[in-house]
């Protein structure tokens, strides 16, 4: 797992790889003032075939509209802000994908930058210091002698200050990563006191494993073909019961400790290929490891863990799970499953859960709650419209300097797409920003340089 990237060496390697990246498109001296600030939305036409960018005064309030306004820009699979830098970042299937960002001029108004990253195919992605950085599972140039590959993860850093895009000089080799023979993904990617905390997914068994005997003569028969390739894996893992972390000592990801619990399941919501995260850290830099159980829809029970959605935590500086804190039985406390959760602030968590049965795509995911990491609470947030008429949620929430978050919700029910302000010390919300529009991707705010 070593790797010749360093903190140092990855600033020089950026300024080398012009092939891969573009140089800042603002240049070092630009008169823009401190200061200026503005919140702004990206939403979709109502054909959902273009995305526009624009600016408002307020989330908490006001109305606004796609048609004629703001800065025509690809659709995106995610949108965030990272040091001032609203990025979009698209899924490409298993293809690579260039992914854009924005920024705010001088003059308050919203502009693409001309650096263009060109990512590997991502399943997931976080932020360390500086960087945004994407993996995801790829096979590797080692085989064995019968030409099965071993499977790695690709690491991505995108550099916003530089806007440059540095590709890790190897993969991480991910087979037999948590010593039970299985391969491995990442979900999500989180820092805390300079260590890089990751949630490890067992994904099952890959024919570079098969062929090495790592399963064992009594799961011989979940041995699958695939019909496409003839290959023969394990389509998923044979320890639902545990649940892993991996703290990395920093963002090059070359030592690693592994933390781990069988008092949950692993750590990650799904949607197809994609590993929304589900550990976070808190303000005060404890981890918050959150297990909605995606393993339940397995159709074997040796793959299927029985265990309810829940939270456990480590410590801040800790390397292991915090017996004191115990497991939070999250399902129970509301009576609705875990789709996938963000950090507010605080200790406060954004819950997204289902009202319906849960499933791998995320629909009738319709409900939200607020959960307190000090208190041990769930509470179900009023004030948002009724679980029957949501449609959607955007893609996170953002988090204002004021306590309160906005995230933005969609429904069937004839109402515009609006953004919604949550308190998260009361579990409420109220409607704010109205857009004319197909619907709302991300709402937040952006500061210009």
């Amino acid at each position: 797992m070593n790797t010749q990237l360093t903190k140092l060496g990855l600033c020089a390697l950026s300024t080398l790889m012009l092939a891969t990246a573009c140089e800042k498109d603002k240049p070092k001296d630009d008169p823009t003032p401190a200061g200026v600030e503005s919140y702004f939305f990206s939403a979709t036409n109502s054909e959902g075939t273009a995305n526009y960018i624009a600016t408002v005064s307020s989330l908490a309030e006001g109305q606004s509209t796609v048609v004629g306004n703001g800065l025509e820009a690809t659709t995106g699979t995610e949108w965030f802000v990272h040091k001032d830098m609203l990025f979009r970042l698209q899924y490409n299937q298993g293809n690579a994908g260039g992914t854009s960002s924005y920024f705010l001029n001088a003059q308050g108004q919203i502009e693409q930058s001309d650096a263009t990253y060109d990512i590997q195919r991502f399943e997931t992605f976080g932020f360390y210091g500086d960087y945004v950085i994407t993996a995801a599972a790829a096979a590797t140039t080692t085989t064995d002698a019968s030409g099965n590959a071993a499977y790695g993860i690709n690491v991505t850093y995108l550099d916003p200050v530089n806007q440059t895009t540095i590709n890790r000089s190897q993969p991480i080799i991910c087979e037999d990563f948590l010593g039970n023979g299985e391969y491995v993904t990442f979900s999500g990617m989180v820092e805390s006191g300079g260590k890089l905390y990751t949630a490890v997914i067992p994904v099952g068994v890959s024919p570079y494993g098969i062929a090495a005997g790592k399963v064992s003569e009594a799961n011989k028969d979940l041995i699958a073909t695939n019909s496409k390739t003839g290959a023969q894996q394990v389509n998923a893992t044979q320890f639902p019961n545990e649940c892993w972390v991996a703290m990395f000592d920093n963002e090059q990801m070359d030592k690693v400790t592994l933390i781990k619990t069988d008092k949950q399941s692993y750590s990650c919501g799904r949607m197809r290929s994609q590993y929304y995260q589900c550990t976070w850290a808190a303000s005060n830099g404890d981890i918050y490891v959150f297990a909605p159980n995606v393993s339940r829809t397995q159709t074997d029970a040796r793959q299927r863990s029985d265990y309810k959605s829940s939270v456990m935590r480590i410590k801040a500086g800790d390397n292991k799970f915090d017996d004191a804190y115990g497991t939070v039985d999250i399902e129970t406390a509301c009576g609705h499953a875990l789709y996938r959760c963000w950090h507010l602030s605080g200790s406060y968590f954004l819950l997204q859960l289902f009202t319906g049965e849960f499933n791998g795509m995320g629909q009738n995911a319709t409900a939200m709650a607020i959960y307190s990491g000090e208190e041990k609470t769930v509470k179900l947030i009023t004030g948002l419209p009724a679980t029957s008429a949501i449609s959607s949620f955007g893609k996170r929430p953002y988090n204002d300097a004021n306590g309160k978050s906005y995230i933005s919700v969609q429904t069937n029910d004839g109402q515009k797409p609006a953004v919604y302000e949550i308190d998260p010390a009361t579990a409420t919300a109220k409607r704010g920003l109205e857009v004319e529009c197909g619907s709302i991707s991300y709402a937040g705010k952006l500061t210009a340089k």
